[in-house]
């Protein structure tokens, strides 16, 4: 990808990429809630230690922690992106 040509073209395809990328992100942690759920049975578990749970196996996810640097650095582009888009299109 260069920064001048695809991802100035591609605006509406970033957005959808970005879009994917956060729903397998969403299928990830659901899985892993279920897997929580399903493991940890305890007289101690609350909702919040729950989560705690879920957020420390997301942690050691790989795909997980990769997909969330992908999802910063699109977002990071697409919020530069409206200050030239106008611009592009103006000229």
């Amino acid at each position: 990808m260069n920064q001048d040509g695809a991802e100035v073209q591609g605006g509406g395809d970033a957005a959808q990429e970005l879009a994917q990328m956060r729903e397998r992100m969403a299928v990830i942690k659901q899985e892993a809630a279920v897997e929580v759920d399903r493991k940890w049975v305890s007289p101690w578990r609350t909702p919040d230690v729950f989560d705690l749970k879920v957020k420390t196996r997301l942690t050691a996810h790989s795909e997980y922690r990769s997909l969330q640097a992908r999802v910063r650095h699109a977002e990071d582009n697409l919020a530069a992106k409206p200050d030239a888009a106008p611009e592009a299109g103006t000229v």
